[in-house]
């Protein structure tokens, strides 16, 4: 984001959000931070950090700002800045040199003392977020240090396109631009003027308008373009490497063709070692009838007999070649076929069908010591049912696995739409002594029916049982479950009412 951008935006929003209360702070999706504001209309100053869109903005409606996720806290790898930031008062907002915006909160502890925190939310071309005391040197971060913030201008007006006979001619109007390079890849662009570039645009009367406009209509394609892209590179590794490894067996295949005439230069070298003088390659030996000279490559710092002994073990590994490798090319190929078909399979994938792409495609992050890996963490979202007892249903595969096989316990209940693909639902005991009712039993049951493949029927059949019932079978893929004894139930695909 330009430095003329940013500046515009926050003279826009200071007045507005300055000395307002953070009543919730979360991140709904990745590279996207969401302060809720205490106000009598709903209002969100909304942080964007995807570098393919860096925004500030701030949502003025219900409907603009992201819902919190489920399952929280959950902080992408920086849960402390959503946790830092609840119940605090933003006491400033300013802009520095470098497209950086530093969002300055305070809030008293339960001593009387007050902590100051600020945020350094950068939306150059390395966009990121940076919390920090307030005492902290900016230099601590890498940035240089801010020159002394102007006090921010007053709001301006709806308009900014019509003339005014004492301001002077009109400010050009802010502009959102998009367009499609030949790659087909979407570029987006929020500018304090009208934009020349080839593509689409649209105007607004102010730069707050256009960084909501762009918020609401790109964030979501722009995501998804970065995990189609994500995708599509790690399939591309493995592809290159597949290919690597089926050359290889095709080169190993073509030389265990070769294992007789391994077999008799040894047995020629033998023959005529009294011939052949060590420090010579290749050499020329007679074959067996006496009269034709046959040349064969040696290494000049063995003797005969151990370059017959290697020709001997040559002419064995072609052979094991030979039986083992045809069987190993045809697995190849068809793991290369699989990858190929896969990465076709991108392009037009819904969400829903990437994120089973990126679980199959993408290898999980390496954590380091003493952090849970990946597969011990789940998310799922989670339900009151009649009775105040918790459903927790699991968002994807892998999020089921560790649902049901870690996290429930022998007596919870677990719930799965009948011979329907969907998530795994688990009614949690927690301890509790008293066995839920009916009816807790046929809410959780329509909750597994609404988060499956079946959710759009009007009847769905619905397995349950006890965890203990529920096994993996070894080397089976994420989210397949066997039940050994169940019962089932008919219900209508439904969430239970908040």
């Amino acid at each position: 984001m330009r430095e003329a951008v940013l500046e515009g935006l926050i003279a826009e929003i200071a007045p507005r959000v300055v000395g307002a209360t953070v009543t919730d702070a979360y991140e709904p999706a990745r590279d996207v931070l969401v302060l809720r504001l205490a106000a009598d209309d709903p209002l969100a100053l909304i942080v964007v950090t995807a570098r393919a869109l860096p925004l500030l903005l701030l949502a003025e409606s219900r409907a603009e700002i992201p819902e919190p996720p489920d399952g929280r806290p959950r902080g992408r790898g920086r849960p402390s800045i959503s946790r830092e930031l609840r119940r605090t008062t933003l006491t400033s907002l300013a802009a520095v040199p470098g497209g950086v915006a530093e969002l300055s909160f305070a809030r008293t502890d339960p001593a009387g003392r007050v902590i100051s925190r600020v945020l350094a939310v950068s939306l150059d071309r390395r966009p990121g977020l940076t919390l920090r005391d307030a005492n902290a040197s900016p230099e601590a971060d890498g940035r240089p240090a801010p020159e002394a913030a102007s006090e921010p201008g007053p709001e301006p007006a709806e308009s900014s396109a019509e003339p005014d006979a004492a301001s002077g001619p009109a400010r050009p109007a802010p502009t959102v631009a998009w367009r499609r390079d030949p790659s087909d890849r979407l570029h987006v662009t929020v500018s304090a003027g009208p934009v020349s570039s080839a593509g689409e645009s649209r105007a607004f009367a102010t730069l707050n308008a256009a960084a909501r406009f762009a918020f609401a209509e790109f964030t979501s394609p722009l995501d998804l373009e970065r995990r189609r892209g994500a995708v599509r590179t790690a399939l591309a590794r493995q592809i290159r490497r597949k290919k690597r490894a089926v050359a290889k067996v095709r080169a190993e295949l073509d030389e265990s063709v070769r294992a007789e005439e391994f077999r008799r230069n040894g047995r020629l070298l033998l023959a005529r070692k009294d011939t052949i003088r060590r420090g010579r390659t290749p050499v020329e030996v007679l074959d067996y009838d006496g009269r034709t000279t046959v040349v064969i490559d040696v290494d000049p710092a063995l003797d005969a007999q151990r370059n017959a002994e290697a020709y001997f073990r040559r002419a064995r590994k072609s052979e094991r070649r030979a039986e083992r490798a045809p069987k190993r090319l045809g697995e190849l190929e068809e793991e290369l076929a699989r990858l190929t078909a896969r990465s076709d399979e991108v392009g037009e994938a819904s969400d829903e069908d990437l994120e089973r792409l990126e679980e199959e495609s993408i290898p999980a992050r390496k954590e380091p010591p003493g952090r849970k890996a990946p597969s011990e963490r789940a998310r799922y979202r989670t339900y009151t049912v009649s009775g105040d007892w918790q459903v927790l249903v699991g968002k994807s595969n892998r999020d089921n696995d560790v649902l049901s096989h870690r996290i429930a316990k022998p007596d919870d209940l677990w719930f799965h739409a009948h011979q329907a693909a969907g998530s795994h639902v688990v009614l949690r005991r927690a301890g509790r002594k008293d066995e839920p009712d009916r009816q807790a039993i046929l809410e959780a049951a329509a909750i597994a029916a609404f988060h499956s493949k079946a959710g759009r029927s009007s009847k769905v059949a619905v397995s349950y049982t006890e965890k203990r019932h529920v096994r993996k079978p070894r080397g089976a893929k994420p989210g397949l479950a066997v039940l050994k004894r169940e019962k089932v139930v008919m219900v209508r695909p439904e969430l239970p009412e908040t």
